[in-house]
């Protein structure tokens, strides 16, 4: 049975200690689990001692299971374990498998040799000065978010009484983060008249075997290739409208309104344990409208067509269930497949432009930088706001909750843009002075 005994420390602060009996050891020694819980300081004498009895009660119930969330006597690795196990349920899977790997990889193996409540701010700060050099800041900074998260836990599960994260400074990286990727306007419209290119690849004579296995030679040969349709429909999509990557994965057709030129997002393609699944989107703002350009229905259209034809030819084989983008047989297409022919067709074309520099020239293609396919939608913020898209209509069409997330993501690169429209204004007013004195 658990008792209790009220303390007030010299600064006033209410605490009480809780001491429950575990029995006696094989010599007759008595085992006790001593506990100081800290309660509400506001609350009457009377709450305070029913707010300690409830807690006494659940600390009692947890050590009869096994259950030790002794802060003092709780290695950190048992911790982190239980920690994980904890969060799993409540987080998208792609993000607990994140969180999974930096405490495997960076946080258990630092602080494995520590009990929970031994580690204090210094500590936290010298585990950030190990990664210096081994990690960008960004991800530093994801180490500390993950670490400082386990800590809140810790207290919420009275283990600790302050989170050692709290006052732990990170230290600053010397060099500049890198910039976002991203195409410019120009490069945007390049990219995407790159996709209607035809490229050849010639591949050398060879062996093969056939059914029969019957040896036979095939010469030289030069095969054509072109961009499918229904990569043009992702990337243009991407470009013109800023969707994420798993929000253009789970479209489907219904969510295309071919008269008012609108697509609807209201679900989005999630990573899970064992595939994927459909989810709703990141935040409740990204449940949005958005108007695509007139120029690109009859790409759409001529997509739909060769999507049913295709449907058809599958008769039973068809598995897909009205998913714009897809496998062979019909089913959802992977998630890493944008981004992998994204990579392939940009190296691809690069070289093209490189192997053929008048042809290039001539067509206004030049080399275009190798850019996440995240990039896409960064590039797409980037486009609204040089054609001078209000930030607020921005937001809105990237589904940001506030205009302040846009403005500070892509600052650099609006004060670029701002400085080039600077520098057109001063040509133009040039221009027009010198006009004026000509005429």
């Amino acid at each position: 049975m658990a008792s209790l005994k009220r303390i007030q420390n010299k600064n006033g602060k209410v605490v009480y200690r809780i001491t429950v009996s575990m029995g006696y050891d094989q010599k007759g020694k008595k085992l006790v689990k001593v506990h100081t819980y800290t309660v509400k300081q506001d609350a009457t004498v009377k709450q305070q001692e029913r707010e300690a009895w409830k807690f006494a009660g659940q600390f009692e119930e947890k050590l009869l299971r096994g259950d030790n969330l002794d802060g003092e006597e709780m290695s950190f690795e048992d911790y982190a374990d239980k920690w994980l196990a904890s969060i799993k349920d409540d987080l998208a899977y792609s993000t607990y498998e994140s969180y999974e790997q930096i405490v495997r990889n960076k946080i258990k193996p630092y602080f494995k040799a520590y009990k929970v409540a031994r580690i204090k701010t210094p500590v936290v700060e010298a585990f950030y000065k190990s990664l210096v050099g081994e990690l960008a800041y960004s991800s530093i900074t994801k180490c500390a978010h993950v670490l400082s998260g386990m800590f809140r836990t810790a207290i919420r599960w009275d283990m600790i009484q302050v989170n050692p994260c709290r006052d732990a400074k990170i230290p600053k990286n010397n060099k500049e983060e890198p910039e976002l990727k991203y195409f410019t306007p120009e490069q945007a419209l390049m990219f995407l008249r790159s996709l209607e290119l035809t490229y050849d690849t010639t591949y050398k004579g060879h062996d093969r075997i056939d059914d029969m296995g019957k040896p036979y030679h095939v010469n030289d040969y030069v095969e054509s290739r072109t961009v499918a349709t229904q990569y043009k429909v992702f990337y243009n999509l991407s470009v013109f409208c800023g969707f994420r990557k798993g929000e253009t994965l789970a479209l489907h057709w219904n969510d295309i309104d071919f008269a008012t030129h609108e697509i609807s997002i209201s679900k989005s393609v999630g990573k899970i344990e064992h595939g994927v699944e459909l989810k709703k989107p990141k935040t409740k703002t990204s449940v949005r409208t958005v108007t695509f350009p007139e120029q690109i229905l009859p790409l759409l259209k001529q997509y739909k067509s060769e999507y049913n034809q295709y449907k058809f030819s599958l008769g039973t084989a068809w598995q897909g269930d009205g998913n714009l983008f897809i496998q062979e047989d019909g089913k959802l297409m992977g998630r890493s497949t944008p981004y992998q022919f994204f990579k392939r067709h940009l190296k691809r074309y690069n070289k093209w432009v490189q192997e053929n520099p008048i042809d290039a020239k001539e067509s206004g293609f030049e080399v275009l930088p190798i850019i996440p396919l995240h990039g896409l939608r960064h590039s797409c913020a980037t486009l609204l706001n040089y054609l001078d898209v209000n930030i607020i209509d921005i937001a809105n069409i990237l589904g940001h909750a506030q205009s302040s997330t846009t403005m500070n993501i892509y600052a650099h690169s609006f004060e670029e843009q701002k400085k080039e429209a600077t520098n057109k204004l001063e040509l133009f007013l040039r221009e027009n002075e010198e006009k004026r004195k000509s005429g």
